[in-house]
């Protein structure tokens, strides 16, 4: 699932620690609160054609079952096309399809079947590569297979495509062209996902990291899975997102706006609650996660990890921003003082006052030499609370998560799980 080496995690050390940095892109109007709710979900689309005297087509919606698309996390390809299902045959009654071609080395391979008893067709083709993606969430197939008509059987010609029009449980890769790239992200459906809304968890990586690397140490799309909300992790254009520290400087790739049709395709194709998307990221994209609590109006919530915000005086929210900041006081590639501006930034923000209640969380895994302080502030209002985990002896890691270059960039937590530490904050709080 995860075939790339690992690159610098977060290339922050050397960018970072040098001073590399660029002042923050103007904000930019976060457009319509919400996007318009979509149609039911609409069922999942065969067409099947087969060379022949006569030639034989079938078209339809699946009545009963449904074939799943999926794609690999690290790459974006399809991985899986799997399932069965019936539609209307076309000489009457109904035609059963089957899938079962997966991902084997580079190519797709596997096996594909039809029966059409009301036109006396049968088809099977053994798949070994051809498989093509020539729009959204379709994949189409061309090949030699076996046609069988009455008594008769030759080898023919045949095609397939499959329209996945009802998204199934597993991964998705989302690829456009936005501001003149081309860009992509991955989203995991939970198992229980049925086409109802849901809430939406974005993970913004860091610097040098796909969102096939973040998964691997961070495990979030795993969390989410089991629990109920998508998990969408979009990729940065070039070594890191763009108006904040260390990012990419170059072309305008229009992240923010990139976001937003990430928003837009999750509501409108995948039945995301729109007032339930919620933003986190990790050092650079953690960055860029505060700079969306600044701009953009359309997440409810916010988590920031190692990575805080970095241009106080540029944020101009417009309301009382719901956010957690998690980071390391030990993080050398981050330093835990670039907390206290943006600590004070959101408490002032949303009205907190100055009282603040520390809490020291159990030391529940003595070896990893951490402990966990959590600052609450009691006089933030119900809709607006500001909360900070400090990890006493942390360093640039994913708290919870499997450490990146062991302990070079510092310790690793497991006092607490930052993917429920997340999602237990952000996921009381929605949208008007």
């Amino acid at each position: 699932m995860h075939s790339h080496p690992p690159r610098s995690r977060r290339g922050l050390a050397a960018a970072l620690v040098a001073g590399t940095a660029f002042s923050a892109a103007a904000a930019i109007p976060a457009g319509t609160a919400h996007a318009a709710a979509p149609a039911a979900q609409a069922a999942d689309r065969v067409t099947v054609t087969a060379a022949g005297s006569p030639a034989y087509t079938l078209t339809g919606d699946l009545s009963t079952g449904a074939i799943a698309v999926l794609d690999n996390v690290a790459t974006y390809e399809t991985n899986k096309i799997q399932g069965t299902g019936t539609l209307p045959g076309s000489g009457g009654g109904a035609a059963n399809v089957a899938f079962a071609i997966a991902r084997d080395g580079s190519a797709l391979k596997g096996t594909f079947t039809l029966k059409d008893p009301g036109a006396g067709v049968e088809i099977s083709a053994a798949v070994n590569g051809g498989v093509t993606v020539p729009g959204e969430a379709t994949v189409k197939w061309e090949g030699n297979g076996t046609v069988r008509r009455g008594g008769a059987s030759s080898s023919q010609k045949v095609t397939f495509t499959v329209q996945d029009r009802r998204p199934d449980p597993g991964d998705h890769a989302v690829r456009i062209t936005h501001a003149g790239q081309a860009r992509n992200a991955i989203l995991r459906l939970p198992d229980d996902y049925d086409g109802t809304p849901r809430p939406v968890l974005f993970h913004f990586p860091g610097l040098l990291e796909t969102p096939g690397i973040a998964e691997w140490y961070g495990r979030m799309a795993d969390y989410a899975q089991t629990r109920g909300f998508i998990m969408m992790t979009p990729e940065h254009y070039g070594i890191g997102w763009q108006g904040v520290l260390a990012g990419t400087p170059s072309p305008d790739v229009d992240d923010p706006g990139f976001v937003q049709r990430l928003q837009d395709i999750l509501i409108e194709r995948f039945n995301a609650d729109p007032r339930r998307l919620y933003a986190s990221g990790m050092s650079n994209g953690g960055f860029f996660t505060s700079k969306m609590a600044c701009d953009n109006r359309r997440f409810a919530a916010y988590a920031a990890v190692a990575g805080q915000l970095n241009d106080p005086g540029a944020c101009r929210p417009e309301r009382h921003v719901p956010i957690v900041l998690i980071h390391g006081d030990g993080d050398f590639v981050v330093p835990y003082s670039t907390v206290r501006p943006a600590l004070d930034f959101w408490t002032r923000n949303n009205g907190c006052g100055t009282e603040t209640v520390a809490t020291n969380l159990p030391d529940i895994a003595p070896d990893d030499n951490t402990t966990v302080v959590r600052h609450d502030h009691p006089g933030c209002p119900a809709g607006g609370p500001v909360t900070l985990y400090q990890i006493k002896g942390g360093g640039h890691n994913w708290p919870g998560g499997t450490p990146f270059l062991g302990p070079v960039l510092g310790g690793t937590t497991y006092d607490i799980d930052a993917n429920a530490v997340i999602w237990e904050f952000v996921s009381r709080y929605r949208l008007p």
